[in-house]
């Protein structure tokens, strides 16, 4: 361990003074002991700064696997499986005490498995295999970590919303009362209808549309410019494919300057306009996260 790389992170950067309002020095000194610090005594690494005309990133074609000829259209659930209904009052903190780490163990009184359900998707009436609870108990378990396992004590099958990137969806779902009092849903629909279910890349970006073709993307607003800068302009680029439409930014402007309000994000919306309608595609973001899109 380099001892004089540690104590070099305990010294106060060069230009501080207590009560002093030397701030800029600060900022861009601090950013280089952190920098230093990260690496455990390595050599700092460039600062990164925003200069003039940044390019975007070369788009990459979008690269997913979407069977979007299916019919109906599988399920992209751009939330969690398991939905709280309902809450109790303190359940978290008991279950913690408890030693839960995620597994579920059903000790009410099963009803029969069903057989199928209809259900209304966003591209139309569909009806679809259920699962039964036996199936829904272990696949809520399907990540849990060990642990004590936190008692269902009933369960009816009902519906509820799910996240979808199409907006809210209602779902058949088996409806778990727990020991506490909470209400979890689980999808009653067999995994075959859901994309990779629990497996998709969710974005934190949103759209609206109203005809598939012209849509409203929300994405980060450009940073204001510190007094003398220059503005800096983002641009929404669509790569479009025949299972997903990708969307990238264009930065192009600058340099912004040296100063601390530039780094608070703000989100924009942006107009897109799609060569073809969006359809049962996706629309994912520059890290092909599926961005939700809702029909205004």
């Amino acid at each position: 361990m380099d001892v004089r790389g540690n104590r070099a992170c305990n010294r106060l950067p060069v230009g501080f003074r207590p009560g002093g309002m030397r701030l800029r020095p600060l900022v861009v000194v601090l950013g280089l002991v952190v920098a230093g610090c990260a690496g455990g005594g390595e050599p700092a690494a460039p600062p990164v700064s925003i200069g003039s005309d940044l390019p975007a990133a070369a788009p990459a074609g979008p690269g997913v696997d979407f069977p979007v000829t299916a019919v109906p259209r599988p399920i992209v659930l751009t939330g969690p499986q398991r939905e709280t209904v309902e809450r109790a009052e303190g359940e978290k903190v008991k279950a913690e005490e408890l030693g839960f780490a995620g597994e579920f163990r059903f000790t009410g009184v099963a009803p029969p498995s069903p057989g199928s359900a209809p259900v209304v998707l966003p591209d139309g009436p569909a009806t679809l295999p259920l699962i039964g609870v036996a199936d829904a108990v272990a696949a809520m378990s399907a990540e849990g970590r060990g642990g004590v396992p936190l008692d269902l004590v009933s369960v009816e099958l009902g519906t509820a919303s799910f996240h979808t990137d199409r907006g809210p969806v209602q779902l058949p779902a088996w409806r778990f009362r727990s020991v506490f009092g909470s209400v979890f849903a689980w999808p009653a629909i067999t995994p075959e209808a859901f994309w990779k279910p629990g497996g998709v890349p969710h974005s934190n970006r949103s759209a609206t549309t109203s005809d598939g073709v012209e849509l409203s993307v929300e994405l980060g607003a450009p940073f204001e410019p510190c007094p003398g800068g220059k503005p800096v302009f983002k641009e929404p680029v669509a790569v479009e494919s025949e299972t997903s439409v990708r969307i990238t930014v264009r930065i192009t402007g600058g340099p912004l300057g040296d100063c601390l309000h530039r780094l608070l994000p703000r989100s924009q919306s942006y107009p897109v306009k799609l060569a073809a309608p969006l359809g049962s595609r996706l629309l994912l973001d520059e890290d092909n996260g599926v961005i939700p899109v809702v029909t205004r």
